[in-house]
């Protein structure tokens, strides 16, 4: 049994605590995992006050920001039913810092070309289920640094298509579809033993992903809050529950029944739930009240320009039926100039054309060897093969 998580697992297991406790909608989806990668790449980039804010958000020191965030996609990628990708846009007039963007994973870094590249790449790394970017490029937009994730599972047992109709509870009076099935594993379900106890049924998926349903009278934040501590075993669990115990919506009794086995029956209503969440709306929640502000730069390892933060969006969308669960989340932030870098400096600006023959070298910087040396007499009269 997991008695730990690998830190930046708990980490974001912890910002998605923390934000399902302050979402006021009735209905909503969150992405603490969407979120939390941009938050520490950001992080590893910041100074001051920006970077000790947005350490505290993410629980891990912002000089491990970059090595964290990026280690927390990567064990998303390497999961069967669940995939992730990072992208970084850069306006064509800002300059990077190599240190920062040498250091992003090959294929990331991009120029910014307008909201239907954007738009294309969310439906790309979403299979379709998120069709727009969250963000709206504006001409301020220097850099978006944005993640995309999926998940897609079949049930190993699939559920029943009907109807549910509460006889009693907030829900009474309603009538609408339901799924239901009957399976012989009691040990997924189990009494989250906490002040509140919360009752949790495991749906398990054909592939490496689950769906932990989560059953309590607490506010929803705590529920949650709740379910997302008893993935390492920091409140009690009870499974084996013996015949008499009750929970919340779970009984334990005995019948007789045609086979001689258990039996967990089932009973939910299919779901699916869309949310847009604007992530500047309350800033402290991910570390972003100082930068934020914008009279002044905090992130300069990214570049020489000084850059806030301007824009945070994430669009999620999950969806529970009889045969599976599918979820996607698209994160974003928008990085623009603070004002004291807004106003126009004297500088030297040297220009140089190639518009006569000219020679080169391929030098190894290390060694100084050059690897080829050619000379260029006559323009070329075609792109070369494989060019872009």
């Amino acid at each position: 049994m997991r008695t730990s998580l690998e830190l930046h697992v708990g980490a974001a297991n912890a910002l998605t605590a923390r934000w399902c406790a302050e979402v006021s909608q009735r209905d909503f989806v969150v992405s603490g995992a969407g979120v939390w990668p941009l938050l520490a790449l950001l992080a590893s980039a910041a100074e001051g006050s920006a970077r000790d804010e947005l350490a505290a958000a993410i629980g891990v020191p912002g000089a491990n920001g970059q090595d964290a965030g990026l280690r927390l996609l990567r064990d998303i990628e390497g999961a069967e039913a669940v995939s992730a990708a990072l992208g970084v846009w850069v306006r064509h007039d800002l300059p990077l810092h190599e240190e920062w963007s040498g250091r992003l994973p090959a294929g990331v870094l991009a120029r910014l070309a307008g909201q239907a590249e954007l738009d294309g790449w969310a439906a790309r790394h979403t299979d379709g289920l998120i069709e727009r970017f969250p963000l709206s490029v504006n001409p301020d937009t220097l850099m978006v640094l944005a993640t995309a994730l999926v998940a897609k599972t079949r049930w190993r047992v699939p559920f029943e298509v009907g109807m549910l109709a509460p006889k009693d509870g907030p829900w009474q009076g309603h009538r609408g579809p339901g799924l239901s099935r009957t399976s012989t594993g009691l040990t997924n379900a189990a009494i989250l033993d906490a002040p509140q106890p919360v009752t949790r049924v495991i749906v398990e998926g054909a592939a490496d992903l689950d769906v932990h349903l989560l059953l309590g009278p607490s506010a929803p934040g705590t529920v949650l809050g709740t379910g997302l501590a008893a993935l390492s075993d920091a409140v009690p669990i009870r499974t084996g529950l013996p015949v008499g115990t009750e929970g919340p919506g779970l009984t334990v009794r005995t019948e007789e029944v045609p086979a001689n086995a258990d039996q967990l029956r089932l009973r939910l209503p299919p779901f699916e739930v869309r949310s847009t969440h604007d992530l500047l709306a309350g800033p402290g929640l991910f570390g972003l009240t100082a930068a934020t502000d914008c009279t002044s730069g905090h992130f300069p390892a990214i570049s020489p320009v000084p850059l806030c933060v301007g824009q945070g969006a994430q669009e999620v969308l999950a969806r529970f039926s009889h045969d599976g669960f599918e979820a996607a989340a698209v994160t974003a932030f928008g990085l623009r100039a603070a004002s004291a870098a807004l106003r126009n400096y004297q500088a030297t600006v040297m220009s140089v054309t190639f518009d006569r023959p000219f020679g080169f070298l391929a030098v190894h910087r290390p060694t100084g060897l050059a690897v080829v040396a050619g000379w260029i007499a006559t323009p070329p009269t075609s792109p070369p093969a494989g060019s872009a």
